[in-house]
C-alpha cells in the first residue's frame, strides 16, 4: 500500500516537481550548498532529497545507536558529498554527558522532564537507560576543521539547540537558513524555550518565517491535537540583504533554498531586490522570478482546495479554527 501511494504521488507531482528541477538547475549551475544536519539521526529531510546533487551534507549524530542509521538511510544518496560527524556540537569545547533514552531520537544532554512528559502517552520512551561522556565541539570549530562554510542548518538535539547555536557565533554570520526544533513546553529540565532561540536568531540577522509543522500533545493519545509543545521552525535571511550582498552563489543558494521549502513569496522578494541591483546577471533575476510565481501559484492553489474542505468541514463543525489548526 505505501509503495502504491508513492506511485501515485509521484504521478500527482511529476509535472510539477520536473520544471522545479529545470528551475533550480538553471539558477544553481555547478554551485554546491553545504547543509549542516545537527541531530541527523534519520538522514536529511525528505524535503532535501530532490535536490541532492547540489548539496554537500554533513551529518552530525554522536549517539552510536542512531549514526548507524545515518549512514544506512543516505546508502543510496546521491549528494555532492558527505561527512558524518561523531562529536557532540555544544557551546564550547570540552565534555559533555548525552542522556540515553529509551527511544534513541529522545536522547538529549538534558534531563527529560517526567513531571511534563508523564502527563502523556508512551512516557517510558524517555527514560534513560544510559549515560555516556562524549567530548563536545562547536560548529565554529567544526566548520574551521573541515574547511566548510555552512549555508544551512538543521537542528534537532532535544532541547539543546539554542546552545549548539552559541558555539556557531562565525558561521552564523553567513547562514542563509536555519530549520530547527522548537520547544513551547519544557521537555527537558531547564531548556531554552522558542522565545529565546526566537531572540538570539533575530539578532543575529535572521528572521522567523513560519512553523513548517506543529506538534500537538494530547492526554489520550498522539492525534495531532491538544497542546502545541513544540514545532519544527523555519528562520532565513531577509532577501533583500542576500541581494544586496552581490554574490552570485550567495543568491543562487538562497533561491535553492526557497525551492526546497516551496517559499515563491520569498523568491518573488529576492527576484524583485535583484532587479534593483544590476551586478545581478537579468537571466539569473528572470528564473528566479519564474520560480517564485510558479510556487506561488500551486500554494494559492492549494490553499483555495484548503478554504473550501475547511467550509464544508465548518456546517458539521463551526468553531472548529478555535483548537485545530490548518
Amino acid at each position: 500500500m505505501a509503495g502504491l501511494k508513492q506511485t501515485i504521488k509521484r504521478l500527482a507531482t511529476s509535472s510539477f516537481d520536473n520544471q522545479q528541477s529545470f528551475m533550480v538547475k538553471e539558477i544553481m549551475g555547478s554551485t554546491t550548498l553545504s547543509l549542516l544536519d545537527v541531530g541527523a539521526a534519520n538522514g536529511a529531510y525528505d524535503r532535501w532529497s530532490a535536490f541532492q546533487k547540489f548539496i554537500n551534507y554533513f551529518g552530525v549524530e554522536p549517539d552510536s545507536r542512531s549514526s548507524k542509521s545515518v549512514i544506512k538511510s543516505n546508502s543510496s544518496s546521491s549528494y555532492n558529498s558527505e561527512t558524518l560527524i561523531t562529536q557532540a556540537l555544544w557551546h564550547s569545547k570540552g565534555e559533555v554527558t548525552l542522556n540515553l533514552c529509551r527511544k534513541p531520537m529522545a536522547s538529549s544532554i538534558y534531563e527529560p522532564n517526567r513531571q511534563f512528559i508523564d502527563l502523556f502517552p508512551e512516557p517510558e520512551r524517555n527514560d534513560i537507560v544510559d549515560t555516556i561522556k562524549l567530548p563536545s565541539e562547536t560548529v565554529d570549530r567544526v566548520a574551521q576543521q573541515l574547511n566548510a562554510k555552512f549555508d544551512v542548518i538543521k537542528l534537532d538535539v532535544q532541547g539543546a539547540e539554542l546552545d549548539v547555536l552559541k558555539g556557531a557565533t562565525d558561521s552564523l554570520a553567513h547562514i542563509l537558513a536555519i530549520d530547527i526544533e522548537v520547544e513551547f513546553c519544557e521537555l527537558y529540565k531547564d531548556q531554552p524555550l522558542f522565545d529565546q532561540v526566537f531572540s538570539f536568531l533575530r539578532k543575529s540577522g535572521l528572521e522567523f518565517i513560519d512553523f513548517t509543522y506543529i506538534y500537538r500533545w494530547s492526554p489520550d493519545s498522539f492525534n495531532g491535537l491538544g497542546q502545541a509543545t513544540f514545532s519544527d521552525a523555519l528562520f532565513i535571511r531577509p532577501p533583500e540583504i542576500v541581494a544586496e550582498s552581490k554574490d552570485a552563489s550567495t543568491i543562487s543558494k538562497f533561491a535553492m533554498i526557497c525551492a526546497v521549502y516551496e517559499r515563491g513569496d520569498l523568491l518573488i522578494r529576492l527576484g524583485n531586490a535583484c532587479s534593483r541591483n544590476s551586478s545581478v546577471e537579468k537571466q539569473t533575476t528572470s528564473h528566479i522570478l519564474e520560480l517564485g510565481k510558479m510556487l506561488s501559484r500551486r500554494n494559492a492553489r492549494t490553499q483555495r482546495q484548503l478554504n473550501r474542505a475547511t467550509k464544508i468541514i465548518r456546517l458539521f463543525h463551526p468553531r472548529v479554527r478555535a483548537h485545530i489548526l490548518h
